[in-house]
């Protein structure tokens, strides 16, 4: 079987664990052996776990279960309801984009049993001789193959799960024996005995990095200050200069060369100045805004990358949300923005992600902002889309930056299209976020970049003799007039409230003018 799984299914870093020792057996079944397997995608997943069953059925004559394969008629069936369900729903912000949707699983457990004879019950004695109770006796062996996508392999970690049942089920024994318990180095060698784990190379390398990382470390910037220092002009050497100077220095290395800046920064990290994450933030978006030749782009991720392993090796978290944001804001609107960049975008975005926490509303919109300046037009919907995946009301400010893009634009498809949806969103919003200051004059801007003639007809509609009755249908049918008469109405109404509140405070405070001096 172990070679079927291996030269015919074509799956990879088998596992094997005996787990017929566990007392009391586990839910799959008694004598219990568990095979781990690592298949290539989902799609390699599911076709060799499916002829795997097939094989055991067809050979063998054993009928096993296969808990999350997916058959080929399944799958037909699961894509056709979701494409069903993307239509009826359009352009929905709680459907994550990339998502599987419930279509991939990443996970097979395969499982039978060698013995498939009914034992009748019978009475049961203890080693003394002594009634214990009924049952039956096990009999026959469990074999469990958890077949898993690499990704889903290292998310689960069930190795490590079942080692730590099998280790509490040896010590609970041992114990219930009487015996003495063994020391951890006699239990991991009984432990051991069960488990065969893979000994590839990647996981050999894995261990050995574990085992660096857990070497304390000293670092010292004396070291690097006994370097030859690359002549250049000085950077302030004391932290409280940087955190006084941090608008002067910006302006300054903003308009750096990028060699020039290069020799700014060997100078301040062999320095051993203070780094406070304001000044790492700064000094990031310096590089990557500093004017230079084309194909500098490795140069100005070297720099950062150097000074994020400076700034890390004395102490400070590089790996935080607004670290993040910074360094993908930077190298979005740098001006040697290529392959190499976007690259190194990607794998910014992969990490703010893999967080899976919320962004602030601020740190939205400067993402927001970089997007919009790089014409990333999918990527600024995701980030608009982000807080409503966290149930997170989004705030009147990033609406008026929608409208404010879109109008600057002067795309008139695109502004359709975003009015269709982002409009009512608005309005939806908890609590509702509506047309008032600046958030109605740009909304107006981005109704009229959409139907130019949209307030016109609006205001100074044609006669109605004038038109025809199909004429008359598609004034009255069309559709941003109508979405421009609703905001005016809308806006209408607030200002007037406004109004009426602010003559309420004025009255009240003259009356209570009136009355202090009794």
């Amino acid at each position: 079987m172990i070679k079927y799984i291996y030269e015919d299914m074509g799956l990879d870093d088998i596992s094997l664990m005996d787990l017929r020792d566990l007392d009391s057996p586990a839910a799959l079944g008694p004598n219990l052996i568990m095979l781990f397997a690592t298949a290539r995608n989902e799609r390699h997943l599911h076709v060799s776990s499916g002829r795997f069953v097939r094989w055991l059925k067809r050979g063998f004559k054993v009928e096993a279960r296969a808990d999350g394969l997916i058959g080929p008629g399944e799958l037909k069936t699961k894509l056709r309801r979701m494409r069903k369900k993307a239509k009826l729903m359009g352009t929905n912000t709680m459907i994550l984009p990339g998502g599987d949707n419930g279509i991939s699983t990443g996970w097979v457990c395969v499982n039978f049993s060698t013995s498939d004879a009914v034992s009748d019950e019978s009475v049961s004695y203890d080693d003394s001789g002594r009634f214990s109770g009924f049952g039956a006796a096990p009999t026959g062996t469990t074999v469990v193959v958890q077949c898993m996508t690499e990704p889903r392999r290292i998310e689960l970690d069930l190795e490590t799960l079942w080692q730590g049942i099998l280790r509490r089920s040896l010590e609970q024994t041992i114990k219930m024996k009487g015996q003495a318990v063994p020391e951890r180095r006699e239990l991991e060698s009984m432990l051991s005995s069960r488990i065969q784990l893979p000994n590839t190379a990647s996981a050999v390398q894995w261990q050995k990095m574990q085992q660096a990382s857990q070497q304390r470390r000293y670092f010292s910037a004396s070291a690097r200050a006994l370097q030859t220092r690359v002549e250049g002009p000085s950077l302030p050497t004391r932290s409280a200069d940087l955190e006084s100077d941090d608008q002067t220095t910006n302006a300054e290395l903003g308009l750096a060369e990028l060699g020039s800046l290069a020799a700014q920064l060997t100078n301040l990290l062999t320095s051993g100045t203070s780094l406070t994450p304001e000044v790492v933030e700064n000094l990031v978006l310096a590089i990557f805004q500093a004017t230079s030749a084309e194909g500098e782009a490795l140069l100005r991720l070297q720099l950062v990358d150097r000074l994020l392993l400076t700034a890390e090796e004395r102490g400070m978290a590089v790996q935080s949300i607004n670290m993040l944001v910074s360094l993908i804001e930077a190298v979005v609107s740098s001006p040697a923005y290529g392959p190499q960049l976007e690259r190194a975008q990607r794998n910014l975005e992969y990490l703010l992600l893999s967080m899976r926490k919320p962004l602030e509303h601020s740190q939205t919109m400067r993402l927001m902002t970089a997007y919009a300046g790089r014409r990333a037009w999918d990527r600024f919907w995701d980030t608009f889309r982000a807080p409503a995946r966290f149930c997170i009301p989004r705030p009147a400010e990033m609406y008026e930056l929608v409208y404010r893009v879109l109008a600057s634009t002067r795309d008139s498809k695109q502004c359709i299209d975003a009015l269709r949806w982002v409009y009512p969103e608005m309005l939806k919003e908890v609590p509702p976020v509506y047309p008032t200051g600046m958030v109605y004059t740009w909304l107006k801007a981005c109704i009229l970049v959409a139907d130019p003639a949209a307030e016109d007809l609006l205001h100074n509609p044609p006669p109605a003799d004038s038109l025809d009755t199909i004429g008359k249908r598609r004034l009255k049918r069309r559709e941003f007039v109508g979405v421009l008469k609703g905001v005016e109405d809308l806006h209408q109404h607030f200002v007037g409230q406004e109004a009426r509140a602010e003559r309420a405070r004025a009255l009240n405070r003259l009356y209570t003018g009136h009355v202090a001096p009794e």
